[in-house]
């Protein structure tokens, strides 16, 4: 052929291409503006209540609805500054947090700590924490109030008392323990974890064994005698008090110590969670 009709062709066959790309464009236009059309979410879970219908204009501005993942909870919670440095010195990479929901008794579901924030908050001297609990069975509801348990260390032996026996003097907690002589002794205390009703003290300022009042601190007067009355414990540690009697003046002062039996009371603390929080 010749030299004209070739370029012809040529040129014939270059316009048919470029039209093909052209309608494939146009397809993928049209593709693109239909998937508009729907609105996709990024995660799988449960969808709340539907706010737009048919027949409503919408444009970015407008919550269609939103939805909660299932399969995944995660429980948000602020450490203390000493919880936080027992954390970040533990071997563990996530220590295990233990959840138990309003009308469940103790903390039986666990799950793992995925994220510690980077900074505490000044204000309140704690940092943000999170963990993760799997909800594949869809016993969870998110929004839902529960409470936490951390451990954060190995199991310690340490001395309890009943929180109602702490006084509060402006920015000091304290006891009073009945020593052998009757005269009642303030004891100044440093509060550690509360488990069941019962404080864990730390330092020695109380003993094993001290008889410590639970009852009547507002008629204490330090130098002033009393006549206690020892009562028996729980095997948590709280104090029994025996019925009122008609007649009888006020309810005795003092109570038995959690520790009466230091191996006794080494067993119910190392078995104890929160002895090693």
């Amino acid at each position: 052929m010749s030299r004209q009709e070739f370029d012809q062709l040529s040129a014939g066959s270059r316009t048919s291409d470029a039209d093909i790309k052209s309608a494939e464009a146009a397809l993928r236009v049209a593709r693109l503006n239909l998937e508009f059309a729907s609105v996709r979410a990024p995660i799988a879970g449960r969808a709340s209540r539907a706010n737009v219908t048919a027949g409503n204009l919408v444009n970015e501005q407008v919550v269609l609805t939103s939805i909660a993942g299932v399969t995944k909870v995660y429980a948000y919670f602020d450490g203390s500054e000493q919880t936080f440095l027992r954390v970040k010195g533990s071997n563990e990479r996530a220590p295990a947090v233990r959840m138990g929901l309003a009308n469940e008794t103790g903390f039986p579901h666990e799950g793992k700590v995925d994220f510690v924030d980077n900074r505490l908050n000044p204000q309140t001297g704690a940092v943000r924490m999170r963990a993760a609990f799997d909800n594949s069975k869809g016993q969870f509801t998110p929004g839902l109030a529960a409470k936490l348990m951390m451990s954060t260390s190995m199991p310690y032996t340490a001395v309890m008392v009943p929180e109602s026996a702490i006084g509060t003097d402006q920015t000091k907690k304290f006891v009073y323990v009945v020593g052998a002589d009757g005269q009642p002794q303030f004891r100044e205390i440093k509060l550690g974890a509360l488990l069941d009703g019962m404080r864990v003290v730390i330092g020695g300022s109380v003993k094993p064994g001290d008889n410590v009042i639970v009852d009547g601190l507002q008629r204490v007067i330090p130098g002033m005698p009393v006549a206690p009355q020892v009562l028996k414990v729980t095997d948590q540690g709280l104090p029994i008090f025996p019925p009122p009697q008609q007649g009888a003046p006020g309810a005795p002062p003092a109570a038995g110590n959690k520790k009466p039996d230091e191996k006794k009371a080494a067993a119910d603390v190392l078995s104890s969670p929160h002895a090693a929080t």
